[in-house]
């Protein structure tokens, strides 16, 4: 387990995160022989504000820490919970095989142990996917989805789901990943590249170049198999808001593949000048949308920021 950093950048240091153990079964195959394995892990969590919950969940590679500039602000509409993932950030690293069901169970799990009968969601990257998977088969339990810079895994409009450009996953698989290569992977994932400042890229190293992480992060991208998700969105009736950068070039921002999904009751908002981290480079527009989207009664229009 990592040791704590920097923590004063994101919480004051009298609030220094806690821990659910959460419990769920999943399938292992053993010889060809699919068997049930138990998986018990802490989840690292922050927890802030009272009203309506909303459960923040980072992507591959992240920890809680990308919500550093939203969690507070958002924590005076929400009770706010910001999770590290399994294998990320400070939560245990079980053996597992870090699938979308998986870490959709995990959710499942944390909200059984916190008692949390439904949630609203604000979710990044490629755990827009496991989010989304959660809320196809609990859709009583999903409020409303916040989807940051959604992935699904190329060409997955077409049905045939093979790879994901996952950024961070990608560089911390590479065998011979030092600082340089973080800071030009996260250059690439901002429009304004004066904002990847040295604590920045040390806060992001510290995960990336975990060594069990070079395992897990290839296990998540290996195991991001999204056919299902895929397949049945366009069941999920929950109200959603895809929120995207326009100068995203991980995920192609409004030409990517997220938005050729046959989404049932979805919104779009455009933030300019804004790469693929739109929460980081422009939290005030991201707070604002999420609280404006969530708390409404009517769905906004499709619009751009």
């Amino acid at each position: 387990m990592f040791e704590q950093i920097s923590i004063k950048n994101f919480l004051n240091r009298e609030h220094m995160g806690e821990y659910a153990e959460v419990e769920f079964d999943t399938y292992i195959d053993d010889r060809g022989k699919e068997e049930v394995q138990d998986v018990r892990l802490p989840i690292h969590y922050y927890e802030a504000g009272e009203g309506e919950p909303l459960i923040m969940v980072h992507g591959i590679g992240q920890s809680l820490y990308t919500w550093r500039k939203n969690f507070r602000e958002l924590s005076e509409h929400f009770h706010v919970y910001a999770v590290d993932l399994p294998g990320h950030g400070f939560s245990g690293k079980p053996q597992m095989s870090y699938s979308i069901e998986e870490f959709a169970l995990t959710i499942e799990a944390f909200m059984n142990v916190m008692e949390l009968p439904a949630a609203h969601f604000c979710a990044f990257g490629e755990s827009a996917v496991y989010v989304l998977d959660f809320a196809i088969h609990n859709p009583k339990r999903t409020k409303k989805l916040v989807l940051v810079s959604p992935m699904v895994s190329v060409g997955a409009s077409a049905g045939r789901g093979k790879g994901l450009q996952s950024a961070l996953g990608t560089t911390a698989g590479k065998m011979m990943l030092n600082q340089s290569a973080i800071r030009a992977t996260l250059e690439d994932c901002y429009f304004d590249r004066t904002l990847v400042t040295p604590e920045v890229v040390n806060e992001y190293a510290a995960g990336l170049m975990d060594r069990d992480f070079k395992v897990i992060s290839k296990m998540c991208i290996g195991n991001f198999i999204d056919d299902g998700v895929v397949a049945n969105v366009h069941t999920l009736k929950t109200p959603m808001l895809v929120v995207l950068g326009s100068e995203d070039k991980i995920t192609g921002g409004g030409d990517g593949e997220f938005l050729k999904l046959p989404i049932a009751n979805g919104s779009v908002l455009t933030v300019r000048n804004c790469g693929f981290f739109v929460h980081e480079e422009k939290p005030e527009k991201v707070n604002e949308a999420v609280v404006k989207f969530c708390l409404a009664q009517k769905q906004p229009m499709t619009e751009e920021a």
